[in-house]
């Protein structure tokens, strides 16, 4: 089945838990879940082959009840950073499991997901979802000419030398044990922690995993590349 076009939030599914019955019991520890996304993809899978059910993995991801038993030895904090990615499985190549320690009030840039499927999962917390659509590049320099002085560009809220801005499509906070999907079908989107007391901690599932992505400069929609995205540490062991 193609996956789903649209963000999916922890209530979207009317019976979450009668889509992972494959199995007689829901994942009851991350262990457990780790197992049944790798049974789900089988030897061959990712969310882009035709045998997949996207919604069953989105499934797995709401049924499992965050226990920080299973995964504060991966939760590993770097207050001098945004947040640390901490791989906790490698999917045998076919995804990447990883858990993001976010510090205090921190984001990551605008970014999209070099054509993998990101679920995300709030496993304590609260994490505020911004998605962008792509920018329109195609006129920006006719857009740019037609600005008469950098006040007026301002006040449109776009880029004086491009004419070009990212339009957010929506902002959505979720807590702990809720789960959302973007695909850059979707858009593009940034993650921030609101709280400027507490971090948050989010689980994401990752298909097929992927090394650089790009980022996005929200006045002026210029993308770079993000360089090799490297894990802070590795089955709860750190690595940088």
């Amino acid at each position: 089945m193609a996956p789903p076009q649209e963000p999916q939030q922890c209530l979207a599914l009317t019976h979450p838990l009668q889509e992972v019955a494959k199995s007689d019991a829901v994942p009851r520890t991350l262990h457990d879940l780790v197992a049944r996304i790798h049974d789900e993809l089988g030897p061959d899978g990712g969310l882009d082959s035709e045998h997949i059910d996207a919604n069953r993995i989105i499934a797995l991801m709401e049924s499992y009840n965050s226990n920080a038993e299973d995964w504060e030895q991966y939760a590993m904090f770097d207050h001098s950073r945004a947040y640390t990615r901490n791989l906790v499985d490698d999917g045998n190549g076919k995804f990447n499991l990883m858990i993001l320690a976010w510090s205090k009030g921190q984001q990551s840039p605008i970014h999209d997901h070099a054509g993998s499927h990101c679920v995300m999962k709030i496993l304590d917390g609260k994490l505020q979802e911004s998605l962008f659509d792509w920018p329109d590049m195609s006129d920006q320099e006719s857009v740019a000419t037609d600005m008469c002085d950098i006040t007026t560009a301002r006040k449109l809220d776009v880029c004086p030398k491009t004419g070009v801005c990212l339009t957010k499509q929506r902002e959505t906070i979720y807590g702990a044990d809720q789960v959302t999907y973007v695909h850059d079908k979707i858009g593009l989107h940034r993650i921030s922690n609101p709280s400027g007391e507490r971090g948050a901690v989010s689980l994401h599932l990752y298909t097929p995993p992927y090394e650089t992505c790009k980022t996005f400069e929200e006045q002026t929609g210029r993308a770079r590349s993000s360089g090799k995205c490297s894990f802070y540490s590795v089955g709860g062991r750190r690595s940088i």
